[in-house]
């Protein structure tokens, strides 16, 4: 009866070892996937750089006692940053810029917050700066919608320029300040 229980043990162990080995060749098998994606997107969001002049994108308003309009330009460095530069000569100047921000990629994309660093004679803080003579505040709003369609998506922002500074009544020649507006984008959830 010894021998006949050894045998039936062997028996078993060589059973789960067959058991065993049909089961790593069943689960040790490759699965090998060939095949090619291509993915045409393109990402393109940036300031419109053909708006630098003229009404709409530049609107001066006269302080009440002035005589000589205040004026403005508008510049790019790159798609991303706006120089914007205001000359000012009494209180109640003011200039409105209109920046347009397109989006000729062909993916949808969520603007960023705007920033504003400091450009000649001026000192920011967040999106207000101010001439380094305190007389011109330049205040930079949020873009009015912060989502643009792919291709053909836009939407603008603007920044004021005004002379705040009360205590002077005018300056003949003017006063000249600048900054950099800066935009960021990131691609929308579909």
């Amino acid at each position: 009866m010894g021998n006949n229980h050894k045998n039936a043990m062997i028996a078993m162990l060589l059973g789960a070892l067959v058991v065993m080995a049909v089961a790593y060749a069943a689960f040790s098998t490759a699965l090998t996937i060939n095949g090619t994606a291509t993915i045409n997107s393109s990402w393109n969001v940036h300031f419109d750089t053909t708006k630098t002049s003229g009404t709409g994108v530049i609107n001066p308003t006269t302080g009440a006692g002035g005589s000589t309009a205040p004026s403005g330009t508008v510049s790019y460095t790159d798609g991303q940053h706006a120089g914007v530069r205001a000359t000012l000569r009494q209180p109640g100047d003011k200039v409105v810029f209109t920046l347009t921000i397109k989006n000729e990629g062909s993916l949808k994309a969520t603007l960023g917050a705007p920033s504003a660093t400091a450009g000649e004679a001026t000192n920011c803080s967040g999106l207000i700066c101010t001439s380094s003579a305190g007389h011109i505040k330049f205040t930079v709003g949020s873009p009015l919608s912060s989502t643009l369609n792919a291709t053909n998506g836009s939407t603008t922002m603007q920044v004021t320029a005004e002379f705040v500074d009360t205590a002077v009544t005018s300056l003949s020649s003017g006063e000249e300040a600048s900054i950099v507006v800066s935009i960021t984008a990131t691609q929308a959830a579909s």
